[in-house]
């Protein structure tokens, strides 16, 4: 049975992008229009052999010459030479040599941006354009969060907003309410909630109406996390809890274990390490902004230590999905068994869907390097590729409770 949660994970950014009663900018991506001069194409071919100008280029100036390479790039896949293998090559090198250049001119055109903004008192409309979308893309995950980075796009999302401040009006085609959703949401996603009621003040105290469910769905993610803190601080008195160290190919992951709260999960857990299941263990399904998932030898979704072991996922006691959750993945209740994922950001959707057991204490840098795979089937079909799973390469028990842990199977595959 498949266990993956790319479904639910969609719900997730479906609940976390409720911002559909406030326009969004849509990305500038026309494409130049080709020149016909030919001193532009001499000097394209030049600029194949030639090193990149400094790092002092404007804005405009990496974005000209970005728009340049792209007209060179299509006009180079247009004449490739026919029946010539050696021209053939050398001509390819070259389209490779001009896309790796805008690669690395896209990477700083966010930079030149960011910069020409700061420094302009009144910065032109296509730099602040940019700038925006700099927001826009550090808080997207409908594209499986490439470039997912909350905490830059609240920085950039505030810079805005302070410029908006001394100049009144920035650019006729972005408006203030854009900018603060665009940051309650960055801020939301790293649970930075002082900040992110202060966005939607912002948008409120302008008379300008949002969809009901934001505030109120928002006041119950705060009143959630309000009553996680006032358990992490009873745990850290306790100082009592089950850990785990999980060595994996990015870095160490050190978890802590709610043995209080769910202690049928943890017990399962807890067994599982001891008996080395999770060495070796790829991270299978990782969505950055969403979740990182492993604990199946198939890699599939499909794959289970042999049984199935009961939700706990009802009563006073269930906790709630934030960054750095640990939760068990499921394909319904009771269908849990050895895989499970960190959430990278709150989940409300699984809140009661999935058993909360556990969260990282240290090593959330190396949960957000984990490399990025799209889907179940994505590395698997092509042997090839499987170098760029991240794994647990061991997981160790570092401290428990004085008594066994053993799993609570409810259902278990019989021996073939």
């Amino acid at each position: 049975m498949m266990l993956t949660l790319c479904r639910n994970a969609l719900l997730s950014v479906m609940a976390i992008t409720i911002c559909s009663c406030l326009p969004l900018i849509a990305q500038d991506n026309s494409t130049p229009t080709p020149t016909a001069n030919p001193d532009v194409a001499a000097a394209q071919e030049l600029l194949l052999e030639s090193p990149s100008k400094d790092d002092s280029m404007t804005f405009e100036e990496v974005l000209a010459q970005y728009n340049e390479n792209k007209v060179t790039i299509t006009r180079l896949f247009s004449s490739s030479p026919i029946g010539f293998p050696k021209r053939q090559i050398e001509h390819m090198a070259k389209i490779d040599r001009l896309k790796e250049q805008n690669r690395q001119l896209k990477n700083r055109l966010d930079e030149a941006a960011l910069l020409s903004f700061q420094q302009s008192a009144n910065p032109s409309p296509r730099v602040c354009q940019a700038v925006f979308n700099i927001i826009s893309k550090k808080i997207d995950i409908s594209r499986g969060g490439y470039d997912f980075d909350p905490e830059k796009a609240l920085e950039v999302a505030k810079l805005m907003l302070t410029k908006m401040d001394q100049v009144n009006e920035l650019s006729s085609t972005i408006r203030m309410e854009d900018v603060a959703y665009q940051g309650f949401l960055a801020a939301n996603a790293i649970e930075n909630y002082p900040d992110a009621n202060a966005m939607l003040t912002r948008i409120e105290d302008q008379k300008i109406a949002l969809q009901p469910t934001i505030r109120s769905e928002f006041n119950d993610s705060v009143k959630k996390w309000n009553r996680e803190q006032k358990i992490r601080n009873q745990e850290k008195t306790s100082n009592d809890l089950p850990r785990v160290t999980l060595e994996t190919s990015e870095g160490e992951i050190v978890v802590e274990l709610f043995e209080n709260e769910a202690p049928k999960t943890v017990g399962n857990f807890i067994h599982l390490v001891e008996n080395k299941f999770y060495d070796q263990m790829n991270f299978f399904l990782v969505l950055p902004g969403r979740i990182a998932q492993t604990g199946c030898k198939n890699d599939r979704g499909t794959g289970d230590p042999g049984y199935k072991i009961p939700c706990e996922t009802s009563g006073d006691k269930m906790r709630h999905h934030f960054s750095g959750t640990l939760s068990m993945a499921n394909s319904g209740s009771d269908t849990g068994g050895s895989q499970f994922f960190i959430s990278y950001q709150r989940n409300k959707n699984f809140d009661g869907k999935k058993t909360v057991f556990g969260r990282v204490i240290s090593g959330m840098d190396a949960v957000q390097q984990l490399n990025r795979v799209t889907g179940t089937g994505s590395l698997t079909m092509n042997p090839s590729k499987q170098g760029n799973y991240s794994k647990i390469l061991t997981a160790t028990v570092t401290r428990k409770r004085d008594h066994e842990y053993l799993p609570t199977k409810i259902t278990e595959k019989k021996p073939q």
